[in-house]
């Protein structure tokens, strides 16, 4: 296996941008996971899968058991918690009601994961949900002859940290008039705001994905829905689905504007990202989008703070195995203080940027960038299997940040930034 090892230096300046307005049971099993320093190892948790609960086609203990054959490390199980759609009122009243959380039963839900981590002790079963708290009306379905449409209900959250049946039955999912059209923001900020309360965590799933489909006689349609990124807050952060819909994570997309505009103080909190299947069935590899996180101990509990914390990067597989991070860090040149992916760094002057990966063998080079506040402010391209490349950077005296894209054959990581503050 090749080595290559570079050290670079260069002087980067902030470049403008714009500014977005302010819109468990614990066992420990060492040796599971590759170790990455400060005491932290690394999971491949597989985010945002579905079993017969709501609408995928495997149930949980399968699904568990199809992960350890893979490889995934913890499953976070995101089923439905509600799906139902209804029109007018009795006794004309006409109402479709689909398998999910609460027609499962919360607490009957949450004691099946119980149940099923217990017989695969091998990989954690965490639970999480996915919401749809509005849809509205485009064609009403009782004088439609095509059976009526409902559009916006596939704009969804997902939520991760419930652990209490009561709070899920008590998520608002149904507040808001579905028939007199579009209610914005409105039913979503709500929604955040209760499951922050109850101590849970939310992420916008699938902003860029459009959908189509026919929930019996109702047909559905919903646009993709980036701008709600921008017009809400609180949020934890959104997902990454698919490969050819990555545009708001490009150098100086909508992700790196919500990222200056928490530096430079509009938003009150960073927005983390994660990797998501929409898993339902076998149709799509368990592993082909992996979000791996930096644990102190392997519990559930554990991922999902460092889910909310960002210590975790994204990885798409479209060809070989063996893309992987093995670290992302920052230090301060001066007091060699060092902060990891998603962690904060108070700098004197210059900061020293440490990137290290591995990647199947190929004929073709790998791409690796270092995206700073927002723009590429280094570039290399490398052909060995093992890389390690540490630059050195001038910081200006403001709030900033960083993150890296690795583009390779055999697929693309992402990773959460690391913020970089001038000492007072």
């Amino acid at each position: 296996m090749g080595l290559h090892r570079r050290i670079l230096q260069f002087r980067v300046w902030r470049m403008p941008l714009v500014v977005v307005g302010s819109l468990m049971s614990v066992w420990a099993e060492p040796g599971l996971a590759t170790a990455t320093g400060q005491g932290l190892t690394t999971l491949k948790v597989a985010v945002h899968v579905h079993s017969t609960v709501s609408t995928g086609t495997f149930s949980p203990a399968k699904i568990l058991e199809l992960a350890a054959r893979t490889g995934v490390d913890a499953v976070l199980f995101t089923d439905s918690v509600r799906r139902h759609w209804e029109y007018g009122f009795w006794p004309m009243r006409y109402a479709i009601d689909e398998p999910s959380v609460l027609q499962f039963g919360a607490e009957r839900y949450l004691d099946l994961l119980r149940q099923v981590q217990r017989q695969t002790p091998a990989v954690l079963a965490i639970p999480g949900l996915e919401a749809a708290p509005f849809y509205y009306w485009r064609r009403p379905p009782l004088f439609d002859t095509q059976g009526g449409q409902i559009a916006a209900w596939d704009q969804h959250v997902l939520i991760f940290g419930l652990r209490d049946a009561t709070a899920i039955e008590r998520l608002p999912l149904a507040e808001y008039d579905p028939y007199h059209g579009n209610q914005g923001a409105a039913p979503y900020q709500r929604l955040i705001d209760v499951v922050a309360r109850s101590g849970g965590m939310t992420f916008w799933a699938h902003p860029m994905t459009g959908h189509t489909g026919r929930h019996g006689r109702i047909a559905e349609a919903t646009d993709p829905y980036p701008h709600l990124l921008e017009l809400t807050t609180g949020y934890d952060g959104f997902a990454l689905t698919y490969v050819g819909y990555l545009s708001l994570v490009d150098p100086g997309a909508l992700w790196d504007q919500l990222l200056t505009a928490y530096c430079e103080g509009s938003r009150v909190r960073p927005t983390w990202i994660v990797g998501e299947l929409d898993w339902r069935g076998p149709a799509r590899p368990l592993d082909a989008v992996l979000t791996q996180v930096l644990v102190r101990e392997r519990s559930p509990a554990a991922v999902i703070e460092a889910l909310g914390s960002g210590r975790s990067w994204v990885i798409f597989r479209t060809g070989a195995h063996g893309l992987a991070l093995q670290a992302f860090t920052i230090a301060d040149v001066l007091s060699q203080h060092e902060a990891q992916v998603g962690g904060r760094l108070t700098a004197k002057g210059a900061v020293r940027i440490h990137v290290a990966c591995d990647r199947p063998p190929s004929q073709y080079p790998a791409t690796i960038k270092l995206i700073r506040d927002g723009a590429v402010s280094q570039t290399a391209s490398v052909q060995e299997s093992h890389v390690e490349l540490d630059w050195t950077d001038e910081r200006p005296p403001s709030r900033g940040f960083y993150r890296v894209i690795v583009e390779d054959p055999s697929g693309l990581i992402y990773s959460n930034p690391i913020f970089v503050d001038p000492a007072s």
